[in-house]
């Protein structure tokens, strides 16, 4: 792409920007959806976690163990009955047996009774068959056979529960005992109709949406603003015969500013970038600190024949050395200009020209190198210059 039709620095920030707008938009856009499609083809158990049973069988023996211990603290049975109803009556025998016979061969039988107690409460609310305790606790005597104790409380503990007699249909237990309908031990709670679930989510995506068209107009309208708020180029006030210079630069060296290089874009009044003016150090006395300069170049670039006039700037000694004016004499689009207070002096490339004028320089050391050194560059685009010819891409530096 030509240059002459290149887009402005503002303009490629201003596109980078709304190209990451957009992206992120499309990003959430596609989340949402993607996350509503995924939970209607893969539904939640229910809204609020999983159920103990659905836990891994580890964590499910934590959980039953915490259940127990904890109606050991409380003594309300109704609570653990509402913390178990996801579990089978096997798994609850298993737990509440193995619980009470770990209670008594850490010889605190206290604790092994009211698991006990517990056990008797829950097989007459829940109707626990004969065969399942009795297959439960056959089980866990026969793994804990090398242990006594263990085997021992396991006795009891079937002994506690096969000698309880449920209570006859026709007699109903005191209200203070009555016990809450329960559903099957073994089957959770009914999930909430998934019709909620989806208008809870609909709901969340059209928030969504409008909290993003919000944010992307707010940016729209500050970015309109900022555009209608950019300054305009200043004024050149010219005194000069003819046009106007397209810019005006000032630079300034004093000694000690070892890295001096100061060089600008040229652009037009459409920001269109037509090359590079400016100056910077050229030579210097080997081994002075701070460096003692005897040279500068002032340089100009010109994108539309791609090459680099310069002019050498120096200074009587720099200028009389045989060594430094070859290194300007090897490049023949220099030349060594001896510099003067108030010196005049024009370059120019085919789109361009600069006029220059020291302004004011010192210098140390028997007018040897430079300690103060002010340039002004007035650069003009000539008159009937095609500027579209070029294809030099704006340097990375001045991005």
């Amino acid at each position: 792409m030509s240059d002459a039709t290149r887009p402005s620095m503002q303009s490629v920030q201003k596109s980078l920007f709304i190209g990451a707008l957009i992206g992120l938009v499309v990003g959430l856009l596609v989340g949402i959806i993607g996350s509503i499609i995924y939970v209607r083809l893969n539904p939640p158990v229910y809204q609020g976690g999983a159920y103990p049973n659905e836990l891994t069988s580890a964590y499910q023996k934590h959980y039953l163990a915490m259940v127990i211990d904890s109606y050991i603290v409380n003594q309300e049975q109704q609570v653990a009955q509402e913390r178990l109803k996801s579990f089978g009556p096997a798994a609850k025998i298993q737990a509440l047996a193995e619980r009470s016979a770990a209670y008594v061969a850490a010889g605190r039988p206290a604790e092994a009774q009211l698991i006990n107690d517990l056990a008797i409460k829950l097989k007459s609310a829940e109707g626990w068959s004969d065969d399942a305790i009795k297959s439960v606790v056959d089980d866990l005597t026969a793994r804990y056979q090398t242990e006594p104790a263990r085997a021992q409380a396991l006795g009891t503990f079937n002994a506690a529960l096969l000698g309880a007699a449920a209570p006859a249909p026709a007699e109903a237990p005191p209200p203070a005992e009555q016990p809450a309908a329960q559903p099957p031990a073994e089957q959770p709670a009914a999930p909430p109709p998934a019709e909620t679930g989806g208008r809870s989510w609909w709901l969340y995506l059209l928030c969504c949406l409008l909290l993003v068209l919000l944010i992307v107009l707010v940016v729209l309208l500050l970015g309109a603003r900022q555009r209608r708020k950019k300054p305009a180029r200043p004024v050149i006030e010219w005194k000069g015969e003819g046009p106007p210079p397209l810019k005006v630069w000032n630079g300034a060296y004093t000694l000690g500013q070892d890295m001096y290089d100061e060089f600008f874009t040229i652009e037009t009044e459409d920001n269109v970038f037509l090359g590079e003016c400016g100056m910077a150090i050229f030579d210097s006395i080997s081994g002075t600190s701070p460096k003692q300069v005897v040279a500068f170049d002032v340089g100009l670039f010109d994108k539309t024949d791609i090459t680099t006039r310069s002019q050498i700037l120096m200074t009587e000694y720099a200028y009389n050395n045989d060594a430094m004016r070859a290194k300007v004499d090897t490049n023949p689009q220099a030349e060594p200009v001896l510099a003067e207070p108030g010196k005049e002096f024009v370059f120019e490339s085919a789109a361009m020209r600069v006029e220059g004028k020291i302004e004011e320089m010192a210098l140390g050391d028997g007018n040897k190198y430079f300690e103060k050194l002010k340039v002004q560059l007035n650069l003009f685009v000539k008159e009937g210059a095609d500027l579209k010819k070029g294809q030099m891409d704006v340097p990375d530096q001045f991005l």
